[in-house]
């Protein structure tokens, strides 16, 4: 499992780009989070909807759903916010790790990938059952592809090694 890749292709710049910056993201919010105290929360939301005119009911459709999400966060606990902090370093180091991985063009780290796509592939598919939008069905369709393309390309869970090797 620790031989390395023969060559990268689109599809593993793709990855690499895609889960490295969202990996530094998820990761430095989940830290940013840490320095949060949940009683600041509802001060620093309300200066936010102030900041940029974010008033109650107002606007068009992004505006009603930034609103809403804005009541959400405001509503959060000290442990929810911890809990929220923890989860995202953790999934920020998982996303890091894989596209460090990938760049180092090891073979761990397709089977990382494909293993963590494929855990959130029974999630994507309930949501786009439930609440199906173009978005959805078009970050399902791509997170499919990846492990199609990572199993059956990169011959991922093939025992024969042949040319592989």
């Amino acid at each position: 499992m620790g031989r390395r890749i023969e060559h990268r292709g689109f599809v593993l710049w793709y990855l690499i780009c895609e889960r490295g910056i969202r990996g530094i993201l998820v990761f430095g919010f989940g830290l940013y989070l840490f320095t949060v105290q949940a009683s600041q929360i509802p001060a620093a939301v309300d200066s936010f909807e102030v900041q940029f005119g974010l008033a109650e009911g107002g606007g068009g459709l992004i505006d009603q759903l930034l609103h809403y999400v804005l009541g959400q966060v405001e509503g959060l606990s000290a442990t929810s916010v911890t809990l929220i902090a923890v989860g995202s370093v953790l999934y920020g180091l998982l996303e890091m790790l894989e596209a460090g991985g990938l760049v180092l063009r090891r073979r761990w780290a397709e089977y990382l990938v494909v293993i963590a796509t494929g855990f959130g592939i029974p999630i994507e598919v309930r949501e786009v059952l439930v609440h199906a939008t173009w978005l959805r069905v078009g970050l399902l369709v791509i997170n499919i592809a990846i492990v199609v393309y990572l199993v059956l390309r990169k011959r991922l869970f093939i025992l024969d090694e042949g040319d592989n090797a």
